[in-house]
């Protein structure tokens, strides 16, 4: 009889762009060839919100029986207060800095503390908030042999995790940002019988800074496969290997303010090469406006148009400083496109070491050369480093090998 598993993401649907939204799809529709798969998550559609956007209940999507539970909305004000808590930023804190006092004050009477009431308010007001949720894994525990749990920073996994630890398979998709080192997560990596990390470098970040993390892990990632579905049209505004592509969330936590003002900043500086675009792909979080003649926003597409974009691109940016894989990074290398990375990033930067294809940048100028190398580089030598991005990815991400550490790893939460 074939096992079932239970896959627990924030978000999931057809239309939700979130890089572990996205791996934990792949994922369960990978799995579903050997296991009864079925997801739980909620029915929100938008991170920063969580409202409420598809019907609570169950929904089948490409085969995968995908269970909505309602999300409620927390106190946004309460959330700031707490943030500043977990993070020991506290209003009342600069002005003791300004005054001298604060190390004092915090050696005699520890004001720095997070008090656990403050850590709720957190982890509820990052949410999403869906207690329905948990109550459904606590009440189906003994019906799933194992339960997948994706991303450490919410709700669904802070409260989830503990309940079925000794059948839960952890991928953090964590990466070095302030978040990680706070209060609420101090723990959490020892909660699973299994970590699943998507890369070394995540790895590596986990077991340096976080006290006794399971031990029993592996690497897997995700397996990368070419895309055989009906391609888009090119829009009639842009030209083959005309423009340069982005796709994912357009939000400035990916990096997105600060590509758009170098893009800018090179239409400005180079006007021989003002007929090259930046094109974005995804919708756009941000409240700042780029209108510029060379920058164009697509909104949501579907993965045939996405494809189409990402074929007849010069070449893709990753601006991200913080990515646990990056999953379109992969994506763009099976393809043949070339990738310029946010060199502060480890784990983007490793793909393009690795593969010694592609592009870094850590400043305006080595951003600016990185776009001028891919425009006077000759088809020919596109193409032969083309070639080496694919190699890099079919030698490491492929379904196989990932499915393999998959099924060691349900075995070994499953036995009873």
């Amino acid at each position: 009889m074939n096992k079932e598993v239970a896959i627990i993401v924030q978000r999931y649907g057809l239309e939700v762009n979130g890089g572990a939204e996205y791996h934990a799809r792949l994922l369960a529709e990978q799995l579903s060839q050997q296991y009864k798969v079925q997801v739980l998550t909620t029915t929100a559609l938008d991170y920063g919100s969580w409202a409420n956007h598809y019907s609570a209940g169950v929904e089948v999507i490409n085969g995968i029986h995908v269970h909505r539970f309602p999300t409620i909305p927390t106190p946004p004000r309460r959330t700031r207060v707490a943030r500043r808590a977990i993070s020991k930023k506290r209003k009342y804190f600069k002005i003791l800095k300004r005054l001298g006092v604060f190390d004092f004050l915090d050696k005699k009477f520890n004001i720095t503390r997070v008090r656990p009431q403050e850590v709720e308010n957190w982890i509820i007001g990052q949410g999403p908030y869906c207690p329905e949720l948990i109550r459904y894994i606590k009440e189906h525990k003994e019906q799933f042999d194992a339960f997948i749990f994706f991303t450490y920073l919410y709700y669904p996994t802070f409260k989830g995790m503990p309940l079925v630890k000794d059948k839960a398979i952890f991928i953090p998709t964590a990466h070095d940002e302030p978040l990680l080192y706070t209060l609420p997560y101090t723990n959490i990596f020892s909660v699973p019988k299994f970590i699943m990390y998507n890369t070394e470098s995540e790895k590596k970040l986990i077991e340096s800074h976080f006290k006794n993390p399971t031990k029993q892990s592996d690497i897997a990632g995700v397996g990368i496969e070419k895309y055989r579905g009906e391609e888009g049209v090119l829009p009639d505004t842009l030209q083959q290997k005309k423009y340069f592509v982005y796709i994912g969330r357009i939000d400035v936590h990916k990096g997105c303010d600060q590509m758009l003002e170098y893009f800018i900043q090179f239409q400005d500086k180079y006007p021989e090469y003002k007929e090259y675009k930046l094109v974005l792909v995804g919708k756009n979080y941000m409240e700042k406006s780029y209108d510029h003649p060379a920058i164009m926003y697509t909104g949501f597409i579907d993965e045939g148009l996405k494809y189409t974009l990402l074929r007849n691109a010069r070449a893709m940016i990753m601006p991200s400083f913080y990515e646990s894989l990056s999953l379109v990074t992969l994506e763009a290398m099976y393809e043949e496109i070339p990738v310029i990375v946010n060199e502060e990033c480890e784990v983007l930067y490793a793909h393009i070491f690795k593969s010694q294809t592609g592009l870094s940048y850590n400043s305006p100028e080595s951003f600016f050369k990185s776009l001028e190398h891919y425009i006077l580089k000759s088809e020919r030598d596109l193409a032969e480093e083309g070639k080496k991005a694919k190699q890099y990815v079919s030698d490491h991400y492929t379904w196989k090998k990932v499915l393999d550490k998959f099924e060691s790893s349900i075995a070994f939460v499953s036995k009873t």
